[in-house]
């Protein structure tokens, strides 16, 4: 047994303990800790805890980094006054609390019936304990669990409702016991047999004559229970199939108390998934004229109340729950939710705060999906606010806990950032791996479906047509199906994001008319402030795009118009200031005013600078290159080259290229021609070069003829959208 300040630790069972009372670890937050406490007093390098814990698996890196964060959430550790972890920047970690070993506790063995083991049965299989400690320092170690969604095989639509109420209340009594795994990891679980799955629950119900045969199956296991009609029985069914389900039936069942209007509520549930808020909000209504305190049924509809637009029904709504007196999971859900109304308010200070209230309350019962929601939306509150270090923790955190569907949607969400949107991100911080997403979203839409789920199906739909790797004659289809689904939902903030979103869209197109037909459907209050900003802009960058498109000289009027009234705004944030300074920029070039385009380029290029947008500064870099290229000053152009870090931006290589032949330096155009060459879908551009090269040089026209301008393509993302 090792001793460190109040805590003990058994090193054979991986065991935690603080006094007498046992801590819950993840087990590889249990190895962590045990190699830090072998390793007292040395700097540990994280190549060596990576190749001792974590020898395989893409993303090696971000689960380090996230039993770091948990381990210090245990022991109450803070990283910049640290008393147990120190890390020393650049070099690894030493643990600099003192480790004693202390002589093995006394085993007091007790004998049940002649039993010597206390056989503790989960649905995973046999957890044995070598000896019996007071209940308060038993450790449980947790299965993985998936329960799957209800099969309605009744032929009757209206039956869904009872699986909702059912896998609803199995969730709320095992949660406890279990690690279960969130529903939205179903798609990726459809197959017992694959390798390292959990244990999965599959639960299917059918008429048979006057009354419903209930089948549950787990692992080898099954279980059959004849429902004499759906109503509030789900609760008794439940307890009953974790007893059939479970050897020895030691497990203590969390008790549900029956209060009217459940079945609404369920019905509620159901309908949020299968049709939306629009359907779902009178069944809550109904829950809450049955039972006006039921805490469920008001959470619902204060965040249906603002996704409906309705934002003081929604004020209403969250004052009105008495959240103290709430179940915890409750409690957690109320803070996400609140925190995610908040962020589309655009106040992130007090959406940090239930964020992280959430996420408290997450870790402590060890609630996997509420923890990765919960990191997810406070990624979004750094993205927001430029605090690139928190995003890239929060989302490492998210990725750790439930993989690539937590990029999946919420990067998704960021697709308007102006550089390389849902791909790279600031710093190249984010860790999406965009290929492995349009798998994972392909396989949810698939199975969204097959299960009627039209809500998730929406949203796999709108995260699909944001991936990159999508071609345009799948994405576009994928998109416009999202939005109809929206329309019908009468989830208005929903719709109004794939609006806004395919206002981009068509953007990137150089469809500039098509982009406002979508932007000019999309209805607002105004105190969704980031939301009116994002339109704002988009619909400027839409007239933008008409007038460098077809030379429409009011187009290009309205469009300096609109971004000078974002950029004089008070509320304008840091991003989208920087963007304005460089779309203004664009227009002035078209317009051969040179110096002013030379000038916001350079204030685009500072507020980048100042926001960490670094990717984002490559345009405005290229955007100053062809401008002195045009000013005939290659070599001047050549100081903004950065080949390391701008290496697969076509035009700042295209540029590069240009100067080096202006210059007549041959070495260089020989590097960034190959690097172009490198490069998909750079044909275009290297026929421009050739010809280039064939002219005589220090015509500004002739130039401003030959090589494509900065504004030619509006993301990095991909040169030509296919």
């Amino acid at each position: 047994m090792l001793l460190f300040s109040q805590f003990r630790f058994d090193s054979e069972r991986l065991a935690l303990y603080r006094g007498q009372v046992a801590i819950n670890l993840r087990p590889k937050v249990a190895q962590l800790l045990d190699y830090f406490l072998a390793h007292p007093n040395q700097l540990i390098r994280r190549e060596q805890l990576l190749s001792a814990l974590w020898q395989h698996g893409e993303f090696r890196e971000a689960a380090l980094n996230q039993s770091i964060t948990e381990l210090r959430q245990v022991l109450q550790d803070d990283a910049k006054n640290p008393i147990y972890i120190k890390t020393l920047p650049h070099q690894g970690y030493v643990w600099i609390c003192q480790v004693k070993t202390a002589s093995c506790y006394k085993q007091r063995v007790t004998l049940i019936a002649s039993v010597g083991l206390t056989i503790l049965a989960l649905i995973g299989g046999l957890y044995r304990y070598q000896h019996i400690s007071p209940p308060s320092t038993q450790v449980q170690a947790k299965t993985q669990l998936l329960i799957h969604p209800m099969q309605n095989l009744t032929g009757v639509q209206a039956n869904a409702w009872w699986g909702y109420a059912l896998e609803g209340t199995l969730r709320d009594s095992l949660q406890s016991n279990y690690q279960l795994i969130p529903k939205s990891k179903s798609p990726d679980y459809l197959e017992q047999s694959e390798k390292g799955a959990p244990q999965q629950l599959f639960l299917s119900l059918q008429s048979t004559q006057q009354r419903y045969l209930l089948t549950a199956k787990l692992a080898d296991r099954q279980t059959q229970v004849l429902v004499e009609q759906l109503d509030e029985n789900f609760i008794e069914i439940a307890h009953q199939l974790v007893n059939a389900l479970t050897i020895n039936k030691p497990m203590s069942i969390s008790e549900h108390k029956e209060v009217n209007g459940l079945r609404d509520y369920f019905r509620g549930i159901q309908a949020l998934n299968e049709h939306g808020p629009k359907l779902a909000k009178t069944y809550f209504e109904a829950a809450l004229i049955q039972a006006p305190d039921h805490v469920p049924s008001q959470i619902e509809l204060a965040r249906i109340a603002w996704l409906q637009g309705n934002v003081e029904l929604a004020e209403y709504y969250f004052g009105e729950v008495d959240i103290v007196s709430a179940s915890l999971t409750l409690q957690t859900r109320y803070y996400l939710y609140l925190g995610e109304f908040q962020k589309v308010l655009g106040e992130y200070q007090q959406a940090g705060q239930n964020a992280q209230r959430a996420l408290k309350l997450a870790e402590h019962n060890q609630f996997i999906e509420q923890m990765a929601s919960s990191y997810q939306l406070l990624a979004d509150i750094a993205w927001s606010t430029l605090q690139w270090q928190d995003y890239s923790h929060a989302m490492s955190a998210a990725h750790a806990l439930i993989g690539s569907r937590s990029f999946a949607y919420s990067e998704a969400q960021r697709s308007f950032y102006l550089a390389n949107p849902p791909a790279a991100g600031p710093e190249q911080k984010n860790v999406v791996n965009l290929a492995q997403s349009k798998e994972v979203l392909a396989s949810a839409i698939q199975y969204y479906r097959q299960t009627n789920q039209r809500i998730e199906l929406s949203k796999s739909l709108f995260a699909y047509g944001q991936n990159y790797l999508v071609p345009v004659s799948e994405s576009e289809g994928s998109l416009l199906e999202a939005l109809e689904i929206a329309a019908n939902s009468g989830d208005q903030y929903f719709k109004m994001q794939v609006l806004t979103y395919l206002g981009f869209y068509y953007i990137q197109l150089h469809q500039g008319q098509r982009a406002l037909d979508y932007l000019n459907q999309v209805e607002l209050q105004q105190t969704f402030k980031p939301a009116l900003e994002q339109l704002s802009l988009l619909k400027a960058m839409a007239y933008m795009d008409i007038g460098l498109t077809t030379n429409q000289q009011q187009a290009l009027d309205t469009a300096e118009q609109l971004f000078e009234s974002i950029l004089l705004a008070e509320t304008t944030s840091a991003m989208a200031g920087a963007n304005v300074k460089l779309l203004l920029a664009w227009v002035a070039l078209r317009q051969g005013e040179i110096d002013k385009s030379l000038l916001l380029s350079h204030a685009a290029l500072e507020s980048y600078e100042q926001s960490g947008l670094s990717d984002a500064m490559t345009y405005a870099k290229y955007t100053q290159m062809y401008i002195h290229l045009l000013q005939n000053e290659p070599r001047d152009a050549l100081k903004l080259m950065d080949l390391e870090h701008d290496k697969e931006a076509h035009l700042m290589l295209f540029y590069s290229a240009a100067a080096a032949h202006m210059t007549e330096n041959m070495a260089l155009l020989e590097q960034t021609q190959r690097m172009l060459r490198n490069l998909k879908n750079s044909d275009a551009l290297l026929a421009q070069l050739a010809l280039f090269k064939q002219q005589p040089q220090g015509d500004a026209k002739l130039i401003a003829d030959l090589l494509d301008a900065p504004y030619s393509v509006y993301c990095q993302s991909k040169w030509i959208l296919e």
